[in-house]
């Protein structure tokens, strides 16, 4: 805001909740108003108990009047411990920066920003005393200033390493990376070189944006021998310049013994392929590039298995900025942005099971012995079926599960295969019963079907005896009766 005193009320709040504020600072002259409301929050912003998260200074083009209300405001800041960030922007030069002087010199500062200014190496020389001294600050951001060189990069990077710094995220960046050469304002190769050095004496950096024409092949070199390091703890890498496949590739390789990157990337100036991109995601995930020409033709099972173990476990994204010279395939893109979500150990455990459930019907060249096989079993039980268990079980050249049984071991198995045979045997007079009592079952059905019919038989039989016996009878009794007279 143009309006100082904007900020006057929420500064008297009684509260703990950070505040940001901003200033734009700009006009051909300022009137005693503004100048006595921008006294004011100087005051206001060093008699406040509120955490300042921001201070985010905007220059224009402005003229004395302008300084002399700024320098005024930076004397109220001097001993203001509650400002936790300051950005400049816009037309700053040392003047506007010296201003603010007094305040460097005590400040709990976590985070300096130059954005888009006209600071030089007069502004850092200024600094010096703040860059060797300071305790707090975790981020400095030189990002597209037109006169940042070698010079100022080598001086602010001294003076933090004199003071045994403790920061976390370091960008350094061209105001336009792409346009003409101009070594006169450009950080060159010794500077890229210094920032390596820089990057590699400062165990607590972990997050790295350099932005920088005369980043090349070799440039990338030179951060590729930090990034390689044991000692590397930077977790996100940001790096654009004048670099392709050639320094990709380079870049590459120092990720393979890498332990710390999660976040890689990539804006190339010159061109960048699948080649590029493919030698990339061969250092993350080697199984999956197996069939592709472009690399190598099909390796065993042994250079597979060593691939896996060289293979990277910690990155987790791969990002290729989109530039006129990049003509990476968006598949392959998409695979590189969501390598893993994983952990590291749960990364390789899973590179490691595609690798097993592969070859699973011959393990030898893993070089295991006896004492591995459980650990091993179990690991198959855990990512796989039972299938898989058994095929392992049965694979080829797979050591021995038991060796060098105990004499209560060879006790029991004599015992176990004894009770076995027994088993055995009573399986077969079992089956036999089941045969003999399935014959009587049978006989029993046919004899009770044949009872059934020889009754019926009879019945049928019986039937007209009876009834020629009650005619015989009828008939002598009719024979019995007197005659009748004539």
């Amino acid at each position: 805001t143009k309006n100082p005193s904007y900020y006057l009320s929420a500064l008297e709040e009684d509260s703990t909740e950070p505040l940001h504020v901003g200033l734009y600072l700009a006009g051909s002259s300022i009137n005693e108003k503004r100048a006595r409301d921008l006294l004011a929050l100087g005051k206001a912003i060093h008699g406040t108990s509120r955490p300042i998260r921001c201070l985010w200074l905007r220059f224009r083009q402005g003229n004395e009047s302008l300084l002399e209300a700024f320098s005024a405001f930076g004397e109220e800041l001097v001993g203001a411990m509650t400002i936790q960030s300051l950005v400049f922007e816009g037309k700053v030069g040392t003047a506007e920066v010296q201003c603010l002087r007094g305040f460097f010199t005590q400040n709990d500062l976590r985070c300096l920003q130059f954005r888009r200014t006209n600071v030089d190496i007069s502004t850092f020389v200024m600094l010096k005393p703040f860059f060797t001294h300071t305790s707090t600050l975790k981020v400095l951001d030189m990002s597209s200033n037109s006169a940042v060189g070698d010079e100022c990069v080598s001086e602010v990077l001294e003076s933090l390493l004199e003071g045994k710094t403790k920061l976390e995220t370091l960008n350094i960046g061209e105001s336009n990376i792409d346009g003409q050469p101009d070594d006169d304002s450009r950080v060159s190769g010794s500077g890229v070189a210094s920032i390596a050095s820089f990057a590699s004496k400062t165990p607590s950096l972990s997050s790295v944006t350099l932005r920088l024409r005369h980043l090349d092949d070799v440039g990338i070199g030179e951060i590729a021998l930090v990034v390689r390091s044991k000692d590397c703890n930077v977790r996100r890498l940001d790096l654009s310049g004048n670099f392709g496949n050639s320094g990709v590739k380079i870049f590459a390789e120092a990720l393979k013994t890498n332990r710390s990157l999660k976040t890689v990337s990539f804006g190339c100036y010159k061109n960048l392929n699948d080649v590029g991109g493919k030698i990339l995601l061969h250092v993350v995930d080697p199984i999956s590039m197996l069939n592709d020409d472009d690399l190598s033709s099909e390796p065993t099972r042994s250079s597979e298995w060593e691939n896996v173990k060289r293979s990277n476990h910690t990155l987790q994204s791969i990002y290729i900025l989109d530039r006129p010279t990049v003509t990476v395939n968006k598949d392959l893109i998409t695979k590189l942005q969501s390598i893993s979500t994983f952990d590291p150990h749960r990364t390789l455990q899973r590179k490691v099971w595609h690798h097993l459930e592969k070859n699973i019907g011959d393990i030898s060249h893993l070089g295991l012995e006896s004492n591995h096989m459980p650990n091993v079993l179990s690991f198959v039980d855990q990512h796989g079926t039972t299938n898989d268990l058994f095929r392992l079980i049965k694979s080829r050249n797979t050591p021995e599960l038991f060796t060098y049984p105990s004499p209560e071991k060879v006790r029991l198995s004599q015992q176990m295969e004894q009770i076995e045979r027994e088993n055995e045997i009573l399986k077969e007079l079992l089956e036999l019963e089941r045969e003999k009592s399935e014959d009587l079952h049978k006989e029993n059905n046919y004899l009770r079907r044949l009872f059934r019919n020889r009754e019926e038989a009879q019945k049928c039989c019986l039937m007209p005896i009876f009834k020629l016996f009650d005619v015989w009878k009828m008939f002598i009794e009719l024979l019995r009766e007197p005659a009748l007279s004539s």
